[in-house]
């Protein structure tokens, strides 16, 4: 008995390590509503996204052909992964943006990001759009089971589209874009485009300041001459 739970054990931890390759979560910043000029806003939770590099490995044969818009879940080309966000005014319309992402797997496994961001709030307190520009940077270092280092760099932009029916509630649509520089190395580099859009929630807690953020949506990746739909979620809970 105790052998076979080992086995199962050991194929799901296997089965997470092959797709351990950073997770490109988007939209980076979601900036839903005009926020508090003079408060920080800490963020936690999870969020999906495709792994970018996964046609590459497919073409170096480190993982099984890539299978695209036929198998979107698949773990070699879409991951789940942790997010904690900072977020702090700069000014009474203006942010700056942090995070940091791992790979989701009881504890993070290889697979981290970082990304830094500001963003502009335009309009009222019931209703408003903020634009906002973020780079990202992510690697396994080579802590994967092929024989590869997959990392990425890149830039997005994202809009934020908000409204406020009522307080405590504030809802949006957030399209972004972003373009990367997939790199597997050794020797291959790729330009990699990921865009789409999510719908989102952010809803007080009762009385106090948490806050919980739902999200989802769809995105479309393309790297190289592969392309992908991508299934889009996030659940965050803010203070």
């Amino acid at each position: 008995m105790r052998s076979r739970v080992r086995a199962v054990v050991m194929t799901g931890m296997l089965g997470v390590l092959a797709g351990c390759t950073p997770t490109t979560a988007g939209p980076m910043v979601m900036r839903m509503g005009p926020g508090l000029p003079d408060e920080r806003f800490y963020q936690v939770g999870f969020r999906t996204g495709p792994r970018l590099s996964a046609p590459q490995l497919s073409d170096r044969g480190e993982q099984d052909p890539f299978q695209g818009d036929a198998k979107p879940l698949r773990s070699e080309q879409w991951g789940i992964s942790y997010d904690a966000a900072l977020t702090v005014p700069l000014a009474e319309r203006l942010s700056l943006h942090a995070g940091l992402q791992g790979e989701f797997f009881l504890v993070p496994v290889p697979g981290y990001g970082l990304y830094t961001g500001l963003s502009y709030y335009v309009g009222s307190q019931q209703l408003g759009l903020a634009p906002a520009i973020a780079v990202r940077g992510a690697s396994d270092f080579g802590l994967g089971d092929t024989d590869s280092t997959s990392s990425l760099f890149g830039v997005e932009g994202t809009c934020a589209f908000t409204v406020q029916p009522e307080a405590g509630m504030s809802l949006g649509i957030v399209p972004f874009l972003g373009v990367h520089q997939s790199l597997v190395n050794p020797g291959s580099q790729e330009t990699a485009v990921y865009y789409g859009a999510v719908v989102a929630a952010q809803i007080s807690l009762g009385e106090g300041k948490s806050k919980l953020e739902l999200s989802g949506g769809y995105g479309r990746a393309h790297t190289g001459g592969a392309s992908w739909n991508v299934p889009v979620a996030g659940v965050r809970g803010g203070r």
